[in-house]
């Protein structure tokens, strides 16, 4: 190929290129927009198509923090109860951190106190709701810190952590349980024979533990512990790392424990990602009573493999003890290992007396995701107090509700479908409560004024139904004032933040404040003091008196230079060019 030919291909490539950013960029900004304008309909197509951008955040005047805008697909009347727990995280959010919204997906709280949560709920200890979540470092897929239990204050009133010398509480369990004790994960470093692993790996190979903790909350005293390596050993595990467990630096995390729960018998159940395994645990010797799934299942399939090919799952649950009913997140996939075409939730029955497992629902995704990682599936109360489930797609940014019999109801995607399988936002789990009430305690509602209007906002609060605009004329002590403030006009409070339309000309008002109204019309608190801007009028005048006081100093100052002879004598820095020639 010749210089002109490759210089003629590449300048048609350059305009190819430039003609296909230009005709998407017109796409984006002008067409879609269009067409939404049009047919509103569209604008949740467009959004998991990423016409608006992986992830696309809620900002706002009256708060300083984002939050997801999240995206209807699908939705049920139903469904319109509750606080939705989130922790996004990844490369998308701004701020990594706990969030509560609500069943439409407004903003309720949100906080950047902690930079990165994991498994926010709504816990039940002495009695008392508590907001419960991890918080610590994150590496990979594992976590160090502690948890954390903020009371309706959003005050933090307890901090646990795991016991023993250099074992830190991991990101993936904090379940409190009925005689309000804590059960929590710990990922240890230590060393393990890895023979059997082949590949030249030595008995003195580094491995990661999978260890479960039960803790007394008032106390901080162990009550049970319980550690993988004392009953599997790696050789077992279905995760492959062909680089794993020659050093400390890269470990072998062959069991990777992932939740932890304790039925009525004292016993633990407990999930193994890495085993693809659901077991019993006794809650006195640690033996493993039982196991469902993975190479040693002890449960006769009667559902063609659909009650225990489950792989790389999430969050196993009782239902129900009693019938035996179990729920878990099955994830299918780990990159690299694709082993289903995509993930779901399920509810199995399981009869332990005659060791058989049945399939009874499984819960699909409209987008029918591949989540590598993380999910939950949690059962909840409907609106009208009908038996749902409630599943958080993980690493997919959704989460959705669903009839107990499948039925998908209602979905929410908190960030592109395009953008599942980059992982650019995500929440470990998600969950939902039918009622959380909260009054913060260290921060007022914050009302700004831009423009014309007051926005008002109260991050964290449940129970304000409605805003009153108040305003008074002076401050007391200035000419004319009393300092008291008068109601102007109430809204009900439908979102995050809510505005009103400041009263102009002689109604205007000096000052302005908001108070958070109860249903009753009661206040709860009042809002800082926000004081309007100097009016256009006032800022003409104050521009126009600036000029006019400027030209007259120029004036003064030129005649005072001037009786003074303070003047510059500008001949003498005139260049003579009779002195210099024209070269050629």
């Amino acid at each position: 190929m010749d210089r002109q030919r490759i210089i003629r291909f590449s300048a048609v490539t350059a305009l190819t290129l430039a003609a296909l950013f230009t005709t998407l960029a017109l796409l984006q900004h002008l067409l879609v927009p269009a067409l939404v304008w049009w047919s509103p309909q569209l604008e949740t197509s467009f959004y998991d198509l990423g016409f608006f951008g992986a992830y696309r955040a809620q900002s706002y005047v009256s708060f300083n923090l984002t939050s997801p805008q999240a995206s209807i697909l699908q939705w049920e009347d139903s469904c319109d109860n509750g606080y939705i727990f989130l922790d996004p995280s990844g490369k998308a959010p701004k701020h990594p951190g706990p969030l509560i919204l609500d069943a439409k997906g407004n903003l309720v709280w949100t906080s950047d106190q902690f930079k990165t949560t994991t498994n926010l709920k709504l816990q039940r200890y002495q009695g008392a709701d508590y907001l419960t979540f991890w918080s610590g470092k994150k590496a990979q897929t594992m976590g160090t810190g502690a948890y954390y239990m903020m009371d309706s204050n959003y005050t933090v009133v307890r901090k646990v952590d795991a016991v023993g010398e250099a074992l830190h509480g991991d990101l993936h369990e904090f379940k409190i349980t009925k005689d309000d004790t804590a059960l929590l994960t710990v990922y240890n470093l230590t060393n393990a024979d890895l023979t059997g692993m082949g590949w030249f790996r030595t008995d003195h190979g580094w491995i990661t533990d999978s260890i479960f903790q039960e803790v007394d909350i008032a106390t901080g005293a162990l009550l049970f512990e319980w550690k993988a390596t004392d009953h599997f050993r790696a050789e077992g595990s279905y995760m492959t790392n062909p680089l794993g467990g020659y050093y400390a630096g890269n470990p072998f995390d062959f069991f990777h424990i992932n939740s932890v729960e304790k039925d009525a018998h004292g016993n633990y159940l407990i999930s193994s990602r890495h085993f693809h395994t659901v077991m019993c645990i006794d809650g006195q010797t640690g033996d493993v009573l039982w196991q469902l799934g993975g190479r040693s299942t002890d449960f006769r399939d009667l559902s063609q493999g659909k009650a225990s090919d489950f792989s790389w799952q999430h969050d196993a649950r009782w239902l129900s003890e009693e019938d035996g009913l179990l729920s878990l997140f099955d994830n299918g996939v780990a990159w690299p290992h694709v082993d289903v075409p995509y993930s779901e939730g399920r509810i199995i029955h399981i009869d332990v007396t005659n060791r058989t497992a049945t399939l009874l629902h499984s819960y699909r995704s409209l987008a029918s995701p591949r989540s590598s990682s993380q999910g939950s599936v949690q059962p909840i109360s409907g609106a009208h107090g009908e038996d749902h489930i409630f599943v958080g797609w993980g690493s997919s940014a959704a989460y959705s509700e669903h009839a107990m019999d499948g039925q998908l109801l209602c979905e929410t995607h908190f960030a592109a479908a395009v953008s599942f399988w980059w992982e650019r936002v995500k929440s470990y789990r998600a969950f939902k409560a039918s009622a959380w009430s909260a009054t913060p305690a260290a921060w007022d509602p914050s009302a700004k004024i831009e423009g014309s209007k007051l926005f008002v906002s109260w991050n964290g609060a449940t129970d304000v139904a409605f805003w009153e605009l108040q305003g008074c004329e002076a401050a007391e002590g200035e000419e004319g004032g009393t300092g008291e403030f008068h109601a102007l006009d109430i809204t009900e409070k439908h979102a995050f933040e809510e505005s009103f339309s400041l009263p102009t000309g002689a109604a205007s008002m000096s000052r302005y404040r908001v108070a958070a109204l109860d249903r009753d019309h009661a206040i709860i608190r009042h809002s800082n003091v926000a004081v309007p801007p100097p009016s256009s009028r006032y800022m003409i005048f104050l521009i126009t008196g600036n000029l006019a006081a400027v030209c007259v100093a120029a004036v003064v100052g030129y005649w005072v230079l001037r009786r003074r002879a303070w003047h510059v004598d500008w001949k003498q820095y005139t260049v003579d060019r009779s002195k210099y020639q024209k070269l050629w």
